[in-house]
């Protein structure tokens, strides 16, 4: 169980706790609701107290967050690469065809799994995760209130994407609504019903045949990416739900290359950088011959 310390200052006199938590330290109401039924959850200068009670400054309240259990399988065999750990939050350099959670052909190999055996079963919160065949950097929240103060903060997401062709426009901006409501489709696509989606990018190298881009979302829609280069009629290589060839490569040409942050508790600007896989590496250097 997590333990979090806030010293009440002046401005903070007087209010709930659940007013300074939910508001002054983004605390989910959710979060908040688990804590009111888990006792001693919060203390107030060594004391019990309750959401209700009010708070003062100069004390010091303490605040434990109470979490659920992984129900997945360990399985310490497989390898992933850290690039950072505390007791907040964990950045991994997630490998090429590995899921992030299980699914009916993937039981015991995805990062769940791993995350299982190295933390034994305390429950992880995935933030924007990536798709298996999705390369590079993923953030997990070790904690609820870590995962729920990254979702809402968001931070920078940069990748690096192949697609097919040469774009009429080497830098720009695709603005075009995204569905993802039907789970059954197992897709998105553009509708007018989809909610706003925005994508920028910029060519990095083009060869005639294929063209490798660094792309930055600005909002967070399923295979966005994916979507929004296939609707302007460059596919990425390798990306066969969306009309890319697998011709050059067998999986779709996306990794997650940089990614800026505030961590969820202290506040410190970081910044991670993850260098492309072999098969996109590959590809690469073919485009810039």
């Amino acid at each position: 169980m997590r333990e979090l310390i806030f010293n009440i200052t002046d401005e903070h006199d007087g209010k709930q706790a659940y007013h300074y938590l939910r508001y002054c330290e983004h605390f989910s109401y959710a979060l908040i609701v688990k804590m009111r039924h888990t006792e001693n959850s919060l203390l107030l200068d060594g004391v019990p107290i309750r959401t209700i009670d009010r708070i003062k400054a100069g004390s010091v309240l303490k605040a434990y967050i109470p979490e659920g259990e992984s129900y997945f399988t360990p399985n310490s065999d497989l390898e992933i690469t850290t690039l950072f750990e505390d007791e907040d939050i964990v950045v991994f350099d997630k490998p090429v065809n590995m899921p992030v959670h299980p699914s009916k052909n993937h039981q015991t190999d995805t990062v769940a799994n791993y995350c299982t055996a190295r933390y034994g079963n305390a429950k992880f919160h995935v933030v924007g995760r990536l798709d298996m065949d999705t390369s590079g950097i993923i953030v997990i929240g070790r904690h609820s209130h870590a995962a729920a103060v990254l979702t809402k903060n968001g931070g920078e997401k940069e990748y690096i994407a192949i697609v097919e062709g040469v774009l009429e426009n080497p830098c720009g901006t695709i603005d075009a609504p995204i569905d993802d409501s039907d789970p059954a489709v197992h897709k998105s696509f553009i509708a007018e019903s989809g909610q706003p989606s925005v994508t920028e990018y910029e060519t990095i190298a083009a060869n005639g045949v294929l063209t490798a881009v660094r792309v930055r979302p600005k909002t967070g829609r399923t295979h966005q990416i994916r979507v929004h280069f296939a609707h302007i009629g460059h596919p990425l290589c390798g990306d066969e739900l969306y009309g890319g060839s697998l011709e050059y490569i067998g999986r779709q040409a996306l990794h997650r290359s940089r990614m800026v942050f505030e961590h969820p508790i202290n506040g410190t600007v970081l910044e991670f950088k993850s260098e492309l896989p072999e098969d996109m590496q590959k590809l690469m250097e073919e485009i810039k011959k």
